[in-house]
């Protein structure tokens, strides 16, 4: 484990040229993406292969990366990234969900996941005539289910291997689509939510030592320098 920590690290320091993200963008729920339009990428496995794709982009619907072949939108195994990059933002994978880098450690990372927020859209009844939400087995939020059938694990039918095309044609009739985002830590390949709670229930931690080092540091848990100190005592402690 510490070797796959020190592989992404090293590679989080890599950095590619490409789109930077547009500020006013709002993802639609006919367009469910982190980014406005699918842009130039590279993908970085554990094996330490590099691949570069023209077109990538990551779905908020279940935290997965996508790219384009052939027109159509596919899913690559998320489970064998390292590292994600698109423009300047760089992704580490937990569980197969991308996590975006807030903050780089000397040991992890300060993280952050964004994901639909389902709660929200039931309440706001968003969606093509219908709210219904299925929860996916793999991620704490849930995925739509209106245009994109949700199944087992998360897997969307008829959304991975849909035509771009065909979802542009689309892009503007959908409504504004209701994100979460939570920042958490990157502990040995989890997401760990920065709360006091989540973080004192890691299995395997010394209980009593992070909490003294808490306390003692003052640490805050909405403070990206602060998980970062905490974070790295995690994998020292």
């Amino acid at each position: 484990m510490k070797r796959t920590i020190t592989i992404i690290l090293a590679l989080c320091a890599i950095c590619i040229t490409g789109f930077s993200q547009n500020k006013k963008y709002k993802p639609l729920t006919s367009w469910p993406f982190v980014y406005e339009d699918f842009q130039p990428g590279r993908i970085t496995t554990y094996q330490g292969a590099a691949i570069d794709y023209d077109q990538l982009n990551i779905s908020l619907i279940n935290g997965k990366p996508l790219f384009i072949k052939d027109g159509k939108i596919m899913e690559p195994d998320s489970k064998t990234i390292a590292l994600l990059v698109i423009g300047e933002d760089s992704y580490i994978s937990a569980n197969g969900v991308l996590l975006k880098v807030l903050k780089n450690t000397l040991k992890s990372a300060v993280v952050q996941m964004e994901i639909v927020d389902a709660e929200a859209m039931n309440k706001a009844n968003i969606g093509y005539g219908k709210s219904s939400l299925a929860s996916t087995q793999n991620v704490s939020a849930s995925a739509l289910s209106f245009e994109f059938e949700v199944v087992n694990a998360g897997v969307i039918d008829g959304f991975n291997n849909k035509g771009l095309d065909t979802m542009k044609q689309d892009k503007e009739s959908g409504e504004t689509l209701v994100t979460k985002r939570s920042i958490g830590i990157y502990y040995k390949g989890m997401f760990v939510p920065a709360t006091r709670y989540d973080v004192l229930n890691i299995f395997g931690i010394d209980k009593d030592a992070v909490k003294d080092f808490i306390k003692a540091e003052k640490i805050k848990f909405n403070k990206v320098d602060d998980l970062a100190k905490l974070v790295d005592f995690l994998y020292g402690e």
